[in-house]
């Protein structure tokens, strides 16, 4: 055949048989579901009952066929290509891979028939949702006694001053609906004292006993710096005045540090000048330089407020009475329902739901019901705040 079809001269036949011998390979990529986003969703998988395939062995390909099929509901790639042979027939070869991956699972039901096993399963699939900061929960803050130094060459009226500026940013965080703020300004914290303090056997905790935070809620020390300097120039000697205002945020019952906030301004007090009179006429007055300190209060309240709002919900899980406990309830904003993570055994991630609230603890329930309760005592959980 392709002697003869060698000697005919036509190109175009001739350029048919050349091309008759090349394998064309096309290859697509299409997502049947372009959304990776987490979702439950639920598949039913079947597996035969032979003489060669034990009840046991169909029953772990069926669960395999189910957890495929879960997957594929979260999104899928399906690569393909097309073979075009000698005798111009053509072959179409395609394969399905899930594009999500499967975090978590329980079994709802398995039947065997006989010959035949079907299990049905409740799948969490897809990407865990990427951390969102959450302005609309609550943030309960204790204000803890501040950490001040204060230049001997500051003016007297300004050092008389601080203490009203540190009652003014309470005021600024307590005005705020979603915070809620416990005043101990007249106690020092101690973190390292509280982490490792057994208060009833410690006499000092006795007389004074010690305020403490909860999981969940924040430890806030202010802090102030404020430093007097002059600056010459050729006629006249400028007076300024330094003033840093600051936070340092501890989290509650770890009394770790998250982070410190802090904002600087610098402004002159007085001018010392060849002809005195005329460098006083336009001299900033007390109630200038108050309005300058005060300027610092919102931005720094403002910056530490959105950081607190993007930390992560996390807290420790206690076995108690067969039941899952975190120490986080409703006042650190848990509601019923809501979603929790923490790492699994037998899959990447244990998904976790909360079934009941208090004001400060939560009772949570594992989506695989089948697992045993004691293996997640003293684990690490997040609470996901899905939109």
């Amino acid at each position: 055949m392709v002697n003869i079809v060698s000697k005919i001269p036509s190109p175009l036949i001739l350029w048919c048989s050349v091309m008759s011998g090349i394998m064309l390979l096309v290859t697509c990529i299409a997502n049947a579901s372009p959304s990776n986003s987490f979702q439950f969703t639920t598949a039913t998988g079947r597996a035969a009952i032979t003489s060669n395939v034990p009840a046991e062995l169909a029953r772990m390909r069926a669960l395999e066929d189910a957890l495929y099929l879960a997957a594929l509901q979260g999104g899928a790639n399906i690569n393909g290509f097309s073979a075009v042979s000698t005798d111009t027939s053509v072959q179409d070869h395609f394969v399905v891979r899930p594009s999500s991956k499967i975090l978590d699972y329980t079994i709802l039901s398995e039947e065997n028939s006989g010959s035949q096993i079907e299990v049905s399963i409740r799948a969490a699939v897809g990407n865990l949702p990427e951390k969102k900061c959450n302005r609309t929960r609550p943030l309960n803050m204790t204000l803890y006694r501040p950490d001040t130094y204060i230049d001997m060459n500051v003016p007297a009226w300004i050092e008389i001053y601080h203490s009203k500026l540190f009652n003014e940013l309470s005021f600024m965080l307590d005005s705020d609906p979603l915070i809620k703020i416990s005043n101990a300004m007249n106690v020092p914290l101690s973190p390292q004292k509280l982490r490792t303090i057994d208060e009833r056997f410690d006499y000092a905790s006795l007389l004074s006993p010690q305020i403490r935070v909860r999981s969940g809620d924040f430890a806030i020390i202010p802090t102030l710096y404020l430093s007097a300097g002059d600056k010459p120039t050729r006629f006249v000697t400028s007076r300024q005045i330094e003033i840093r205002l600051g936070l340092k945020v501890f989290n509650g019952a770890s009394y770790d540090l998250i982070g410190e906030f802090e904002r600087t301004a610098l402004f002159e007090n007085d001018r010392i000048a060849l002809f005195q009179n005329l460098a006083d006429l336009d001299k900033p007055t007390r109630e200038d330089l108050i309005e300058v300190m005060r300027g610092l209060i919102e931005p720094l309240t403002s910056e530490m407020i959105t950081t607190l709002g993007c930390q992560s919900l996390n807290d420790i899980l206690y076995l108690e009475a067969q039941q899952l406990t975190a120490q986080l309830g409703s006042n650190q904003g848990i509601t019923p329902n809501m979603l929790a993570i923490t790492s699994g055994k037998h899959s990447p991630w244990s998904v976790l739901r909360v079934v009941s609230v208090s004001s400060n603890s939560s009772i949570l329930e594992p989506l695989d019901k089948a697992r045993e309760l004691s293996e997640l005592d003293g684990k690490t959980v997040e609470f996901m705040e899905l939109n």
